[in-house]
């Protein structure tokens, strides 16, 4: 059963699911001046670098949109599972991936970690990278006997 979520985690989803090009000018509704925010490929610290995350992220891709899926409220960090539609060179693309944040005093975000698979989201898609990447998950999965 799901906790109801905290005010500030609660306009964290919705600004989630709300996303567009431009949303800096909504950051400081949800995040602390000095939030710092890191996932696979980004750090960042402050409203203006996080700024310019959000605004690449809709510079490579389109049509952007991100559904949450659930969350788990903690003592200190809480949790929300999204899912991410794109287009990314003009062919649909889905990412599900996990954001880990902590609420400052002020009840807004002071603190951001994403978790997602950038081999399965990013690095696949450039073909030297996504061969090289493919080749060693081959190499490295675990070999299941075979049933008769």
């Amino acid at each position: 059963m799901e906790q109801t979520p905290p005010t500030g985690l609660k306009r964290f989803m919705e600004f989630m699911e709300g996303l567009h090009p431009g949303i800096g000018s909504e950051l400081r509704n949800v995040y602390e001046p000095e939030a710092s925010f890191e996932d696979p490929i980004n750090q960042a610290k402050g409203l203006e670098q996080l700024d310019a995350v959000y605004a690449d992220l809709f510079k490579q891709l389109q049509d952007i949109r991100i559904r949450v899926v659930g969350h788990a409220v903690g003592t200190s960090r809480h949790y929300v599972s999204w899912q991410m539609v794109y287009a990314f060179r003009r062919r649909p693309r889905q990412l599900e991936g996990v954001s880990e944040i902590q609420l400052g005093t002020s009840g807004k975000v002071c603190w951001q970690r994403d978790h997602w698979d950038a081999t399965a989201g990013v690095y696949q898609e450039f073909p030297l990278v996504g061969g090289l990447l493919r080749s060693i998950k081959r190499l490295v999965k675990v070999k299941f006997p075979r049933t008769p």
